[in-house]
């Protein structure tokens, strides 16, 4: 098989996009070692860090969601 018959090696997972779990913004996969990221950016991270702690500290939180004080 000559090498221009050869389908192309790129990976198909480094183009897929994926969207942040905070904004809903898509963005691309930095690197391809470790999990994917869940959030576009580090400002996403800390948004959802605030919200999970707020959530969690609320009186009408689900059953389970709330952290003992």
């Amino acid at each position: 098989m000559s090498a221009s018959a050869r389908p192309a090696a790129t990976p198909h997972i480094a183009t897929r996009q994926l969207h942040c779990a905070c904004c809903g913004r898509p963005f691309v996969r930095p690197s391809m070692r470790g999990p994917a990221p869940l959030y576009c950016s580090v400002d996403c991270q800390k948004q959802m860090r605030v919200r999970t702690r707020v959530w969690s500290q609320r009186d009408d939180a689900p059953f389970g969601l709330r952290r003992a004080s």
